[in-house]
């Protein structure tokens, strides 16, 4: 096994990595909690790696919950997971997704659209499959300060694409010449992580009983990859902000509000 040809998707299959929306599941709560899904809901994530987030949702919700990836090795490391939660997980992809038309109360992309190269090719298929009225949450991530070449460099090298997208503003405006409302936005930025704590981190997140049982030498590759992949990252992150982004299939145009308001601290 060449730990070092592995693509981004097979490498984090191989180390079994929770690939969580920004934010974690602060996030995900968000989407579930703006966008009123019940348990009587149907829920798709597109780009679901592991399982991560369905399952998470199918346990917090006990909706109908599922997940769709082009990698194989991630959909098994995701069906192993699943108990007696109402979740499903399929081959499939963004372009073509494998459901009928407005059959979804909620499409989950987290950030997963930053790595295809027809964006405006996803979110028609993202309209295609939720019902009016219902909703796509997106947890973009963008610059908010200009990084150096090299920190971007490092991770288009990393995740296998160029990041095409760089500000909020070029996001919004994407969702909103695809006909989406953009119902709900908020903003975060990341928290810088010390040498120290991406150490802890690194070490934890691969005490896991498969990767323990691969050859040393295999495991010694695969720790040295994840450390440099994370401060990468975490050098990145330092320049990113992202936001929880709700957007709406309208059934009707709407006309534009005037009077509009900020919260108030009295």
């Amino acid at each position: 096994m060449d730990i070092e040809k592995l693509s981004y998707t097979d490498f984090i299959s191989l180390i079994r990595e929770e690939n969580r929306p920004p934010g974690g599941k602060k996030t995900v709560r968000e989407f579930l909690l703006n966008s009123f899904v019940n348990s009587r809901s149907r829920v798709l994530e597109v780009g679901c790696t592991n399982g991560f987030t369905t399952l998470e949702v199918a346990r917090t919700m006990g909706c109908k919950s599922y997940g769709i990836d082009i990698n194989e090795k991630s959909l098994e490391n995701a069906r192993r997971r699943v108990n007696h939660e109402r979740a499903k997980f399929f081959y499939g992809n963004a372009y073509k997704i494998p459901f009928k038309s407005n059959y979804f109360d909620l499409v989950i992309c987290s950030n997963a659209t930053s790595f295809m190269d027809d964006k405006k090719k996803a979110l028609a298929e993202y309209l295609r499959v939720i019902k009016p009225w219902k909703f796509i949450a997106v947890s973009p991530m963008y610059y908010i300060r200009t990084p150096p070449k090299k920190v971007v460099d490092g991770v288009s090298k990393i995740i296998g694409n160029k990041i095409d997208i760089t500000s909020k503003e070029e996001w919004l405006n994407l969702f909103k010449a695809s006909g989406l409302e953009v119902y709900y936005c908020k903003d975060y930025v990341f928290n810088f992580k010390s040498a120290p704590e991406l150490r802890y981190y690194n070490e934890k997140s691969l005490e896991k009983r498969h990767l323990k049982a691969l050859p040393p030498e295999v495991l010694g590759k695969i720790k040295a990859r994840w450390a440099t992949t994370m401060d990468i990252f975490n050098n990145n992150l330092n320049y990113v902000g992202y936001s929880v982004i709700l957007l709406r299939k309208r059934g009707e145009p709407e006309e534009i509000e005037l009077f509009d308001s900020k919260e108030a601290k009295i």
